[in-house]
């Protein structure tokens, strides 16, 4: 039996025993989940500075601060989003109890992604324990250092049989995807994302796919280009452009073209410094297969910013493209790197077209005083998030469902997202062993009376906690009237004893 049947099994086991049923014991899993993350700090920076090159501030604010207020606001809203969620009822079920009960799924197996290592990997996880489950996690091995960290620490602070570390490259996730899982979490891309899909559909297994894809990036000629500029310059240069959501591309009118490449560049410099290598907060890319991937896009579009390389470091400088078409090569694929390429348009009629005529994005940017057009470009295109004015930021909000459509993914998370996506919604209706004539309807013969009442019983949908509120304003009503009433008769005691000694 093979190691990733074996952590299977025992996570497996462990939910069986019914340990994560009660919300006490999630709590305290999260608890502990928070403290790892507290205590661990510095282990998990060196472990992100020797994958990404990241620093230890950037690996703050990008990984692990996220994950303390996922943490903390499922600690919060567990009691409530775990409580059951009544539903309006129709006449024929007036009198039962009628609610969606959220029960854990059972097994999750989460396939982290590598340019994020901790904050995409367990983000899912609080989800998963949040909502009862146990979890499989695969970190990713190009990642090495992180997966290794997370290996050795995680086991420390969580149940290691319900929550399961397991290490390994291709061979051992597809080990891992012949197992029968109760739901599978796979952040990461498309190719591969397909594959997952395809070994879930064996075991009729749901799955949450985080892809990612080309996401556009309009700035309207008439908004404020320098604000724009330094927004997309942070967005898409950010973890060295390794990020799902990055701009991928900028599409803008010919006449703002060189405006847009000379606040870039101004930006860069000012993020940066003159020699981003050099610079504390500018990463690397994560290994040299992905950096020869990376400098081949740049064939066949001309360097406007940037453009210097080491492959000795992984190190691509932070480099803006012009002369792109939709046809260059730089447009192909998922940029996935610090390559930010500019495509000219005539205006936003252009630029929708552009948009729809590709995979529909994991997020659309648009930069415009304009709302009139920024609800047009809503309305007209599909991705799984539109963003104005700013980057990365929707990331953030917990509310925010965070996913992907089509081919940049399917499924969401965050915040109550992530325990709904990892709960069975269970349909829960309790009638009393009475009322047998209004139920005797359902019953053959089925007579165009007993039709007539059904149509009306069923078809009438009642909204109970309306009905509560109509009758407790009632109520309310009935007793001010009453107040007033009393208050009358008081005043009107002296007037009638007066009229009676008369």
């Amino acid at each position: 039996m093979s190691r990733e049947q074996l952590a299977v099994q025992r996570a497996r086991k462990s939910f069986q025993t019914g340990n994560t049923k009660p919300l006490e014991y999630r709590i305290h899993q999260l608890n502990s989940l928070l403290r790892f993350i507290t205590e661990r700090r510095r282990d998990i920076a060196d472990a992100v500075k020797r994958d990404l090159g990241k620093s230890e501030h950037g690996t703050e604010l990008f990984e692990t601060l996220g994950l303390e207020g996922e943490i903390k606001l499922a600690i919060e809203k567990l009691a409530e989003w775990a409580a059951p969620r009544p539903v309006e009822k129709n006449l024929l079920t007036i009198s039962d109890e009628v609610y969606v009960q959220p029960e854990p799924l059972g097994v999750v197996l989460i396939i982290g992604a590598w340019n994020y290592p901790w904050a995409v990997t367990l983000q899912p996880l609080v989800g998963a324990i949040a909502a009862g489950n146990a979890a499989v996690i695969k970190p990713s091995e190009v990642s090495s250092h992180s997966a290794k960290a997370m290996e050795d620490l995680l086991p420390q602070y969580l149940d290691k049989d319900l929550y399961p570390v397991v290490t390994g490259g291709v061979a051992e996730t597809q080990e891992l995807l012949k197992q029968r899982f109760d739901h599978i979490f796979y952040t990461g891309s498309s190719t591969v994302g397909k594959l997952v899909m395809e070994a879930a559909a064996r075991h009729l297994t749901p799955v949450t796919l985080e892809l990612g894809g080309k996401s556009p990036c309009y700035i309207d000629k008439n908004c404020d280009i320098t604000v724009a500029c330094r927004r997309v310059t942070w967005g898409k240069f950010v973890n060295c452009g390794q990020t799902c959501i990055a701009p991928d591309y900028v599409l803008c009118e010919p006449s703002i073209q060189s405006r847009v490449v000379e606040e870039i560049k101004k930006n860069i410099k000012e993020f940066y410094t003159d020699n981003p290598k050099t610079f504390e907060d500018y990463g690397r890319i994560v290994n040299q297969r992905h950096f020869k991937r990376v400098m081949s896009l740049m064939e066949g579009s001309t360097v406007a910013v940037g453009g210097d390389s080491d492959e000795s470091q992984c190190y691509i400088a932070p480099t803006v493209l012009k002369d792109v078409t939709g046809e260059s090569k730089v447009m192909k694929e998922e940029i996935f790197g610090p390559l930010l390429p500019i495509i000219t348009v005539s205006g936003v009629d252009e630029a929708i077209q552009f948009i729809n005529e590709r995979e529909k994005p994991l997020v659309i940017y648009v930069f415009s005083h304009n709302k009139k057009l920024i609800k047009r470009v809503i309305a007209e295109t599909s991705s799984g998030a539109l963003l104005a004015n700013d980057c990365l930021v929707h990331f953030t909000v917990s509310a925010l469902p965070f996913g992907g459509v089509g081919n940049s993914g399917m499924g969401c998370y965050h915040g109550r997202h992530s325990f709904d996506q990892l709960s069975h919604l269970r349909s829960c209706l309790i009638k009393q062993l009475k009322m047998e004539g209004v139920n005797s309807m359902r019953y053959p013969p089925h007579t165009a009376k007993k039709l007539g009442w059904a149509r009306f019983l069923l078809l009438k949908q009642v909204n109970v906690c309306r009905l509560r509120r109509m009758a407790l304003l009632a109520m309310l009503a009935g007793l001010a009237a009453f107040v007033v009433f009393i208050r009358f008769s008081e005043r009107m005691k002296p007037v009638k004893c007066r009229l009676h000694c008369r």
